[in-house]
């Protein structure tokens, strides 16, 4: 009975050693074969000149727009006021007039709106594709040069070394190309 126990133990004992060699094996295996690296895309796209640059473009591109529509509200306010302030004393067929001509204004202030707010996001995704392309290629290259198995976007990483950080690379490729 006592030699019972005694090789039970022993096997419990070999089995949990053999786990542990195990495991702690596997885990040095894969921390040696493993490389991550973490990257800030916003300030890659905020502070590279092709960035910079783009937000320019779309900043004057806005207020390009923003008088059009400007110009298009007056032109609306002026004819909704006349009507207000001048409706009653005018003759049915002027003040027909001045209502289809506020009513097709407002029309083309709305179609122009959204004109605008497509003709913005398509400029935007243009502008933007360049830069996340760029980058993309020269974190690429990076990673493959130094073993990156990974590379993660940085707001979605809740620690990290501070070694492991490559934006300031990538933004340095990027401004001398």
């Amino acid at each position: 009975m006592k030699r019972l126990i005694f090789n039970l133990s022993l096997a419990v004992i070999l089995t949990l050693f053999a786990m542990a060699l195990t495991y702690s094996n596997s885990k040095n295996v894969w921390a040696a074969g493993s490389s991550i690296a973490v990257v800030n895309m916003q300030n890659i796209i905020s502070m590279s000149n092709q960035g910079k640059k783009a937000n320019a473009e779309l900043k004057a591109l806005y207020s390009t727009y923003t008088a059009r529509l400007l110009t298009m509200r007056k032109k609306i306010a002026a004819i909704q006021n006349d009507l207000k302030q001048n409706g009653s004393i005018m003759s049915a067929s002027e003040k027909a007039h001045k209502t289809k001509e506020f009513e097709t204004d407002i029309s083309k202030f709305r179609a122009e709106e959204k004109h605008v707010q497509g003709a913005m996001a398509e400029k935007r995704y243009t502008l933007l594709k360049g830069i996340v392309d760029k980058a993309t290629a020269i974190i690429t290259a990076i990673a493959k040069k130094n073993g990156y198995q990974l590379v993660i976007d940085r707001p979605s990483v809740v620690y990290r070394a501070q070694g492991i950080d490559i934006t300031n690379e990538v933004l340095t490729q990027m401004n001398s190309k």
